[in-house]
């Protein structure tokens, strides 16, 4: 029972330092780490309306400084650009991006804004599938946490509403 005890207290310790998301980083990673967070679930829906620099249907997270007084950059969750097709209940795409800003330098609160994006195809799209990509002074690292997929003539498509992934934020090195 002791061990046990020491073991709960010793795993509650690594959650305080580590937070909820980025288990998977290293060291040096989790000293940049802004913010962790989860697509569609931590993200403002755009109800028609921009949010940020993206509109206008979707979800876009806002990754704010710790402080949570200014924004230092925004996630879309997502659009597509190959052929979409509805099969029944749901809908199906061959591919998928998610739109990226972040502030040009994050110190000043002035910078100015950077865009980019991170982009899948359906054959890529695997839990545990991750992409990074610098935008500004901000460095994104986008890991698929659920997806389902299917094939359609032949081709790989995941089912648009399956789709959830984690988001890791990091101010980018130098």
């Amino acid at each position: 029972m002791r061990g046990l005890k020491k073991l709960c207290w010793m795993a509650l310790a690594v959650v305080a330092v580590l937070g909820c998301g980025g288990g998977g980083l290293t060291p040096e990673e989790q000293e940049r780490l802004v913010g962790s967070y989860r697509l569609p679930q931590d993200g403002v829906h755009n109800d028609n309306a921009p949010v940020g620099p993206f509109c206008c249907t979707g979800h876009t997270l806002i990754v704010r400084e710790a402080n949570a007084e200014g924004v230092l950059g925004y996630s879309y969750f997502y659009g597509w650009e190959g052929q979409a097709y509805i099969f029944g209940e749901s809908s199906g795409a061959p591919d998928v991006y998610l739109l990226l800003s972040g502030r040009s330098a994050l110190d000043s609160g002035n910078g100015d804004e950077e865009k980019g994006q991170i982009a899948f195809t359906a054959a890529e799209l695997k839990a545990g599938a991750s992409k990074r990509q610098r935008v500004g002074a901000l460095e994104y690292i986008v890991t698929v946490d659920r997806v389902e997929t299917f094939e359609h003539e032949g081709r790989p498509y995941f089912d648009m509403d399956s789709l959830e992934v984690s988001v890791d934020v990091l101010r980018a090195k130098g």
